[in-house]
């Protein structure tokens, strides 16, 4: 595929993805944490500080002070404060941040798909599937930090890879010789660290990439010792290195440590996970054929077994781990963000059958034997299903699963008389100012 065929189908893609998430913007009214971070936003843009804004009487709340509230993620909610300082205060304008991370988002994952696979065809598919996603198009049209972590933390898992299974290939002799000893690229250890750091900023499930890590270790050292290879490798010192680590932090830092573990259980019965890492598609047992298919052809047809481990551990270690062993309210943005890994694999799967097809029948049917079973997989295995639905997040209805707080506290202030009292969680203030 030459480059020129490959920039005119992202730029389509891209295109699409930013139509989805920018379209209608503003129908569907703020809900539950989005008026949290409207609140410190605005607040932020009056004032300089990382407070909570009362919209009703157009000052500071002081009677509701939370600094770990209102701080959290300001990397994130500073581009909506930047924002409101040359638009109004809307619901479209605060979810442009998130939508313009979205857009990203699908450019992004054509590079870390094709990065992972070799196959500019993957990062296409992987960017399409983003671009169409469910979860992807819904957190990019909310206000939430959620929009921003999955690119970041998608950067981070990506240079963290590219750290421990890089070649080193430039002209510096002490990396050369530590890539050449332990098979690890020591110029990725900025990048890494940097990624890592705005990742855990924007929220601390980044902390799972040591799960992700230690399982991806733990199987490089179980293989290379069965395969008798030397004992002193860089998964077994990793493996060491973890293990002891953790121990030492509970010794020398064990409130640091706390506020991590303090979210995990054994065991915990969250089985709902497995429903929503997959509301993406179709069918999720066609969904699960494709991932199957993705890591196995990955593997294999493509020579890329470490690849497709690392795949296989960051979204499959991360949802067992959501499911048996966290003890946080269930819910799908806290498994989104390694739903990348999940899109690159079952990009992998469309290709890697598309190409069956073109190997056994490539002789007749010509490009045809690859292009049909690539379509008929886009067009099957999306639930496109979600966009023709009553309520979704281009329209709300009083049948939605979210209340419509702008038309009801529209109406109750149309409505009331002088003295009547309201009743309300203050901090949902945006929509009755100045009542």
């Amino acid at each position: 595929m030459s480059k020129k065929t490959v920039i005119i189908w992202l730029s389509v893609i891209v295109l699409l993805g930013g139509v989805l998430r920018f379209y209608n913007l503003g129908e569907v009214s703020f809900s539950a944490d989005e008026f949290l971070d409207m609140n410190s936003s605005y607040a932020y843009l009056q004032s300089g500080e990382w407070k909570n804004w009362d919209f009703n009487k157009s000052a500071i709340n002081v009677e509701n002070e939370f600094a770990p509230r209102d701080e959290r993620a300001w990397g994130y909610k500073i581009q909506a404060a930047t924002l409101f300082g040359f638009f109004p205060p809307t619901e479209a304008v605060a979810r442009s941040a998130s939508a313009l991370w979205g857009v990203l988002t699908v450019a992004l994952m054509y590079f870390v798909g094709t990065f992972f696979s070799g196959k500019r065809q993957v990062g296409l598919i992987s960017a399409f599937l983003f671009a169409v996603s469910i979860v992807g198009i819904e957190f990019d049209r909310t206000f939430r930090m959620y929009a921003m972590f999955f690119p970041l933390f998608l950067l981070f898992s990506r240079s963290l890879f590219r750290f421990f299974e890089g070649r080193y290939s430039g002209k510096i002799k002490l990396l050369e010789y530590f890539s050449r000893r332990w098979g690890m690229d020591l110029s990725y250890l900025l990048p890494t660290a940097i990624f890592g750091a705005l990742s855990l900023h924007v929220h601390q499930l980044t902390a799972n990439i040591a799960f992700i890590f230690g399982a991806y270790v733990l199987g490089g050292a179980a293989y290379t010792l069965a395969k008798k290879r030397p004992f002193w490798n860089k998964y077994v010192v990793s493996t060491l290195a973890l293990l002891a680590t953790y121990i030492l932090g509970m010794v020398l830092f064990p409130e640091a440590l706390r506020q991590y573990s303090a979210g995990i259980g054994f065991f915990e019965n969250h089985y709902n996970y497995f429903a929503k890492a997959l509301v993406d598609y179709a069918h999720p047992l066609i969904a699960i054929l494709f991932i199957g298919v993705g890591g196995y052809c990955l593997a294999e047809k493509l020579g890329k077994r470490k690849e497709a481990a690392w795949l296989l551990a960051s979204f499959l270690v991360t949802l067992f781990s959501a499911v048996f062993l966290w003890t946080r309210n269930v819910g799908p943005q806290y498994i989104f963000f390694v739903q990348s890994f999940e899109m690159i694999l079952v990009a992998v799967g469309i290709y890697g059958i598309a190409d069956f097809f073109r190997e056994k029948l490539g002789k007749e049917f010509g490009k045809k034997a690859f292009i049909i079973p690539l379509v008929l997989s886009l067009l099957v295995l999306p639930n496109y299903a979600y966009f023709f639905e009553e309520n979704n997040t281009y329209s709300q209805n009083s049948r939605s699963s979210n209340p419509n707080y702008r038309s009801i506290f529209a109406y109750v202030q149309k409505n009331s008389d002088k003295g009547d009292a309201l009743i309300t969680r203050n901090f949902r203030s945006y929509y009755y100012s100045g009542a």
